[in-house]
C-alpha cells in the first residue's frame, strides 16, 4: 500500500513546545481544520478516544504516540507529524496505568477503515527501524522530512 500522499509539508512540526495532550491535540485540530482535513467533530473525538484507547508507544527506538479516531471526523485522508521539544507523558497504548515520555506524535486520520491496519503496521515496522530512527531525528527541514516520510510510507516499486 501506498501511503506516501498522506505527508504534506503543512502538516509537518519539528520543534513544537507543548505541555499537554489537551494542547497538542488542540493546535493540531485546528491546522487540521483549517486547511479541510477534519470536521469540527475532530477534536473532541480524538480526546476522547485518546482517553479510552491510549495510543502511547515505546520501542527500543523511539516513544511515540500514533492517536486517531474514527473515519467520519476525517474528510480527507492524512498524517500530521510533530517533533516534540520536550516529551509529553501519554498513557501506553492497551494499559491504563503505564505512563510513555513521548517524543515524537503521528496523528492518523484515515478515510477507509481497512487501511489503517496496514498503515499502523508499517509505522510499526519503521519504529523498530535504527536507520529509520537516526535519520527522522536528525532531519530539521520540513520539506526534507516530508520527501523521507514519502519515501519511507510509498509503495516499493515506485
Amino acid at each position: 500500500m501506498d501511503y506516501a500522499d498522506l505527508f504534506d509539508e503543512g502538516l509537518v512540526d519539528l520543534e513544537v513546545d507543548f505541555s499537554s495532550q489537551e494542547e497538542i491535540f488542540e493546535l493540531i485540530s485546528n491546522v487540521l481544520n483549517d486547511k479541510g482535513y477534519v470536521e469540527n467533530s475532530f477534536k473532541s473525538a480524538i480526546l476522547k478516544r485518546e482517553s479510552e484507547f491510549p495510543t502511547g508507544l515505546a520501542t527500543e527506538t523511539m516513544k511515540i504516540a500514533i492517536p486517531h479516531t474514527d473515519v467520519m471526523h476525517v474528510r480527507k485522508p492524512f498524517i500530521y507529524v510533530a517533533k516534540l521539544k520536550k516529551p509529553i507523558p501519554f498513557l501506553h497504548m492497551g494499559t491504563d496505568d503505564d505512563w510513555v515520555d513521548v517524543e515524537n506524535i503521528f496523528v492518523l486520520g484515515i478515510k477507509e477503515p481497512s487501511e489503517q491496519v496496514g498503515l499502523l503496521s508499517l509505522i510499526m515496522e519503521k519504529l523498530q527501524d535504527k536507520q529509520f530512527k537516526k535519520n527522522f531525528n536528525t532531519i530539521a527541514n520540513k520539506q526534507e522530512m516530508v520527501v523521507y516520510l514519502k519515501k519511507n510510507f510509498g509503495s516499493e516499486d515506485q
